[in-house]
């Protein structure tokens, strides 16, 4: 049995060993696991509970045969739920009822519903290997060249809205560094996410391509580069979805939400999961983001794997400052 699976099964053997330490005189099974724990420096397995235990603020949904989570919509009652694995259909959690994906839409990203007066709604759904935003009436917009998939970094987030009377979208991609075996960039170039803001029209597509920027991320932390999975509205400007990745290792250890202006300058101080969460943070990677339908609360979701895919809803807890300087 290799250390990672003893690490996994260390809390279930526990109370075994305590009762049961040896047997006929030798270190039992579940002995030498639990004492290769802790030689290795895990710690009984209380603390190790401790350091990955849900932070008090979290709500974690679950729902019946969930989907691989990529996008995140919430709805009055609910969350519309997509996966980039499956380009059929997406679920209402907590429910699981099932909602069908527009045909021309292939490995879904990210989706977003928008609700405007006298009952409007507008379902959206971020194609990245399309490179395409399609809304479920029929309207369609390819994006250019600029927004292509190249090397797993392609379309990855979407927000929408109504907004001075008209239905206004932000997607973004997501930037961050290129995989090792990348033959374009073979020296495993970092990009900047690009953002575009749009204004849309319900089954026609495109009125107007407003705007496009490039996020101004901070330096690499911990060897790791910072990506963008998704983003929202958030007043005038938008809070962005930081993940950090480490291509080598693939570690994922920072998330941060972070407010940036319609020009891609960081705004005030952005929000450290790590620091705020712990352990409970480490090596989730999330690719949803979302608020609720009151506006109250903030919703993540996260790459796991089945049986363990849940919805993060947690109360944001505000940003307030200054535009930062570049890095």
């Amino acid at each position: 049995m290799n250390l990672m699976h003893a690490v996994m099964k260390q809390n279930s053997i526990f109370h075994k060993t305590l009762q049961k330490p040896t047997v006929n005189g030798k270190l039992s099974q579940a002995g030498r696991m639990l004492m290769l724990g802790l030689i290795m420096g895990f710690g009984m397995p209380g603390s190790l509970q401790a350091q990955s235990k849900k932070p008090a603020e979290v709500t974690e949904i679950k729902a019946p045969d969930p989907l691989e989570i990529s996008g995140v919509a919430a709805l009055p009652g609910g969350f519309a739920v997509v996966g980039d694995k499956n380009n059929e259909y997406g679920r209402i959690w907590p429910g699981g009822v099932r909602f069908n994906i527009p045909a021309n839409v292939k490995d879904t990203e990210s989706m977003d519903v928008g609700f405007g007066p006298n009952g409007q709604n507008l379902w959206l759904f971020l194609s990245e290997d399309n490179g395409a935003l399609v809304d479920l009436s029929g309207g369609v917009y390819k994006f250019s060249e600029t927004y292509k998939e190249t090397c797993g970094r392609g379309l990855e987030g979407l927000a929408v809205r109504w907004h001075e009377n008209r239905w206004q979208v932000a997607v973004v991609w997501e930037g961050g560094e290129y995989k090792k075996s990348c033959k374009e960039f073979p020296d495993r170039q970092t990009l900047k996410p690009r953002a575009a803001i749009l204004s849309w029209k319900k089954g026609s597509g495109l009125i107007k391509l407003e705007k496009e920027f490039l996020l101004d991320v901070p330096s690499p932390v911990d060897g790791e580069n910072f990506r963008a999975t998704d983003l929202v509205w958030h007043g005038d400007k938008l809070l962005v979805l930081l993940r950090s990745l480490n291509e080598r290792s693939k570690n994922y250890k920072h998330t941060w939400l972070q407010d940036y202006t319609l020009e891609g300058k960081r705004f005030g101080t952005p929000v450290k999961l790590l620091e705020r969460w712990g352990d409970y943070a480490k090596n989730k990677n999330f690719e949803a983001l979302d608020w609720s339908a009151d506006g109250k609360k903030l919703v993540l979701g996260y790459d796991a794997t089945k049986g363990k895919r849940v919805l993060i809803t947690f109360p944001y807890p505000g940003n307030s400052g200054a535009v930062q300087p570049s890095q």
